[in-house]
């Protein structure tokens, strides 16, 4: 019987690409900081050798977890679905894994899960946070964090920066000779809402438009279908809303009520999520989830593998998606 061939190590790995054990080693746990030439001469090297690396192992070995958590209030957003997704290929890059957990909006399910997280895992992503400021700094005294679509002085953050998008949403809505507008919020404890809010409000007073800000919504498809009746009764002609999943609603729940978007009263979204499957399809913001998830994961493995992760707050900017659903209003 022919004896079984012994596995490869790192240290086969680092004799054959002709490195250093801990630069193999930092190839497969943080590739970024070893350079292209470097990480190409030792990946290929290792699938001479049939190497895998044992993440495991490793984790035993220095003390730390090789998984990572992910901390969203509703998993069924298409916005947090698209931004896990771009967070899991940038993680298996690094080979690490990620632990998931879904608060439904609560902040003291969001505390609980970060603090359980901070013992089993290597650093935390926290989305759109409803904590409060003081207990953000709690957890990030116990763990790495990356807060994403939320700014707090002194942890690092990933957002969508919108405010410029939000701006010639509205400037295009007047121009096309809309007078009396509509926000439709999201929840009242969003940071991001908070942010688009106050962008359309002082926009609106810039052009001396008359803005009706709408109550505060869960941020659900039925919460959009129920504030269109609200919407006639408030005699606005346009709604920017606080996202596609509250704008879709919306168009639904003209529908319902006999009118027709963008004839009776136009609507714009945030996110560009579900745009494509609403008619008219929607005029929107990117919310770049992508590129918002991959960034967060990547300053966060920065930060855990004892690099300098910069406490600043980095936008990545939104633009305007132009599609069918704004129009000019009626005339009176």
């Amino acid at each position: 019987m022919t004896a079984r061939a012994r596995a490869a190590t790192l240290k086969d790995v680092a004799e054959a690409a002709g490195v250093s054990i801990s630069t193999v080693s930092r190839v497969f746990s943080s590739p970024g900081r070893i350079s292209p030439e470097t990480s190409r001469r030792v990946r290929e090297a290792a699938a001479r050798l049939r190497f895998t690396p044992n993440v495991m192992a490793r984790s035993l070995i220095t003390g730390t977890s090789p998984n990572i958590g992910l901390v969203v209030p509703d998993i069924t957003n298409p916005y947090m679905t698209t931004l896990l997704k771009a967070a899991q290929r940038a993680s298996r890059l690094q080979s690490t894994g990620i632990f998931v957990a879904d608060t439904d909006d609560s902040a003291d399910i969001e505390r609980e899960v970060c603090e359980q997280f901070a013992q089993q895992s290597r650093g935390v992503v926290l989305c759109a946070p409803r904590m409060s400021t003081s207990h953000i700094r709690e957890i990030s005294d116990l763990v790495p964090l990356v807060l994403v679509n939320r700014v707090v002085e002194g942890i690092a953050s990933v957002f969508t920066d919108s405010r410029a998008a939000m701006r010639e949403l509205l400037d295009e809505l007047v121009e096309l000779g809309h007078r009396r507008v509509a926000y439709l919020p999201g929840p009242a404890g969003s940071w991001s809402n908070k942010q688009r809010a106050r962008t359309v409000v002082e926009r609106a007073k810039m052009l001396d438009v008359e803005l009706v800000r709408l109550d505060p919504t869960t941020d659900t498809h039925a919460d959009g279908v129920a504030a269109a009746a609200t919407v006639l009764e408030r005699g606005v002609t346009a709604v920017l809303a606080f996202d596609d999943v509250l704008a879709a609603g919306l168009v639904e729940g003209l529908r319902r009520l006999g009118k027709s978007v963008p004839e009776d009263v136009s609507v714009t979204g945030h996110d560009d999520i579900l745009s494509e499957l609403v008619h008219p399809g929607l005029t929107t913001v990117t919310g770049q989830a992508d590129r918002v998830g991959q960034l967060a994961v990547a300053r966060l493995l920065d930060g855990t593998d004892g690099a300098s992760n910069s406490p600043e707050a980095v936008g990545v900017k939104a633009t305007v998606v132009r599609r069918l659903s704004t129009a000019p209003p009626r005339s009176s």
